[in-house]
């Protein structure tokens, strides 16, 4: 029996905008979107994520990252949240210099940036599920008091190993 071209024709389309929705949606999103469809900028901008692995005997792993507050307003990083390990607590830098936890979230500023980095801050992922190994991938979700959720996808890198290049930053 031959299918008439139109249906065989349909067919090859629906099976090629599924499998474009399936790579769509396994990408790691890395900023949250303005609400228009107009393809304006994001309000928030994730860049530069990795975890460095631990060193056993450790049972945890700091995360990294810059976010970009592209509105003119501030927002309020509230938490992120992890399946690579029971808790994931914000770091931040108090005012005597000594790294605190930051229990009410850290605030962008409007047109300001956020840098958690070696020295500046960090997200203590803790009580890991399983060991972390350079090449793997972290998912983290980002929770912002304005911007909602923001999942991204942060390599694991070795210990010692060079900090990745971020891209993406808005200019």
């Amino acid at each position: 029996m031959r299918l008439p071209w139109p249906a065989l024709a349909g067919g090859v389309i629906v099976a090629a905008l599924g499998a474009a929705g399936l790579i769509r949606g396994a990408m790691p999103q890395s900023t949250a979107a303005t609400g228009d469809d107009t393809g304006v900028s994001a309000a928030i901008v994730i860049t530069g994520a990795y975890v460095r692995a631990p060193v056993p005997p450790t049972e945890s792993a700091a995360a990294y990252f810059t976010v970009y507050n592209t509105t003119g307003t501030p927002d309020r990083l509230l938490s992120v949240e992890t399946g690579a390990g029971a808790t994931a607590v914000l770091h931040t830098v108090g005012a005597n210099g000594s790294m605190t936890v930051t229990p009410n979230g850290a605030v962008i500023p409007a047109h300001g940036h956020l840098t958690l980095s070696t020295g500046r801050g960090h997200v203590m992922i803790e009580q890991l599920y399983g060991t972390l190994k350079p090449g793997q991938q972290v998912d983290l979700e980002l929770d912002f008091a304005e911007a909602g959720s923001i999942n991204i996808a942060a390599p694991v890198i070795a210990a010692g190993a060079p900090v990745p290049t971020p891209s993406g930053a808005p200019s």
